[in-house]
């Protein structure tokens, strides 16, 4: 388990608590909130919930009544599954203007289009190799 599993944790978040010495979830899970609050970007609201999260990971406590603990989704694997989906609805979006490219009439409109659709195909493919390095990552 790494500290990009908790909740609230990114990758600039994982780093400043590596450098604070709290460099796994049990650390994190073990760690007084005021430390926490300590380490410049975390304010108390954070420091309450990213604790909160990773005692419940370690498990520390018994997982409420709304929890599974069969469930559990990593934040790497929410972030790809965002990234791809974002793929899938710009390419669409690119899609759709090729489409009203082909069937405007005037050339500036088909031109202005179809920049627009390259724009949005540029894009779906940075998110689709985001999303690939993000879940392979």
């Amino acid at each position: 388990m790494v500290l990009v599993d908790i909740t609230g944790v990114g990758p600039v978040t994982a780093r400043l608590l590596t450098e604070s010495g709290l460099a796994t979830v049990t650390s994190v899970a073990e760690a007084d909130v005021s430390t926490l609050v300590s380490i410049r970007g975390i304010g108390p609201v954070s420091a309450e919930s990213i604790k909160a999260e990773a005692v419940r990971l370690v498990g520390m406590t018994e997982p409420g009544p709304t929890e599974d603990p069969g469930i559990t989704t990593s934040n790497r694997e929410r972030r790809g599954t965002d990234l791809r989906k974002r793929a899938k609805k710009l390419r669409t979006q690119a899609e759709q203007r090729t489409q009203k490219a082909k069937s405007a009439k005037s050339k500036k409109k088909r031109k202005r289009l179809a920049d627009e659709a390259a724009k949005l195909e540029k894009a779906a493919k940075k998110a689709r190799r985001k999303a690939k390095k993000f879940l392979a990552g």
